[in-house]
């Protein structure tokens, strides 16, 4: 009689300590997911290494960033939970090399890949990387079922070319803008007589 006390005071215990989980569990609110984008400039060894870009997505446009060798540029943004929301991120790049077109897809269960909630890309004088992770199947019978995670550097866009109409548009844009520029000296020196 005494043991089926105690095993019916234990089952009451229990059950109100699963009572007091499950509200706790169901008053936690549930939150987007924060992310981060940073942008690194590696272009060594060339005579013009700056590059242009600005990403965009739905929420937010970036303006228009000139990027140096070394320096980074981050910015942070919300991503719906559990995988049921993307946030795209189409950025364009303009340099010495030409331009470069990224789609940026981020996913909640992206962190895993980027090692975190930060995922960077660099920018180098053959095109933009991801630098961050990727899974793979390793190739043996027995764990070919087993996904496994390893840290990669993989080229995500190569440069494309400046094609002859981009930079004979360039040249004229650079032509009308020194001339503005004469306009301009020409008005300040007949204010100073």
């Amino acid at each position: 009689m005494k043991g089926d006390y105690s095993i019916a005071k234990n089952a009451t215990v229990w059950c109100l300590v699963l009572q007091v989980i499950i509200l706790h569990v169901e008053s936690i609110e549930v939150g987007d997911v924060s992310f981060s984008i940073v942008m690194k400039n590696e272009m060594y060894g060339l005579k013009r290494p700056s590059v242009v870009y600005r990403c965009k997505s739905s929420e937010k446009s970036l303006r228009w960033r000139r990027s140096h060798p070394k320096t980074e540029h981050s910015w942070d943004f919300d991503v719906p939970p559990f995988g049921n929301g993307v946030v795209i991120h189409l950025c364009h790049f303009l340099s010495s090399q030409g331009t470069a077109h990224v789609e940026i897809r981020t996913l909640s269960m992206t962190s895993m890949l980027c090692g975190g909630h930060v995922c960077k890309y660099v920018i180098k004088p053959n095109g933009i990387y991801f630098v961050g992770f990727e899974t793979y199947y390793p190739h043996n019978i027995l764990l070919r079922f087993l996904e496994l995670v390893r840290p990669v550097e993989k080229l995500v866009e190569p440069w494309k070319a400046w094609s002859p109409r981009q930079l004979k548009a360039l040249r004229e844009r650079n032509r009308t803008r020194s001339s503005d520029d004469k306009d301009y000296d020409d008005d300040d020196k007949e204010k100073d007589h």
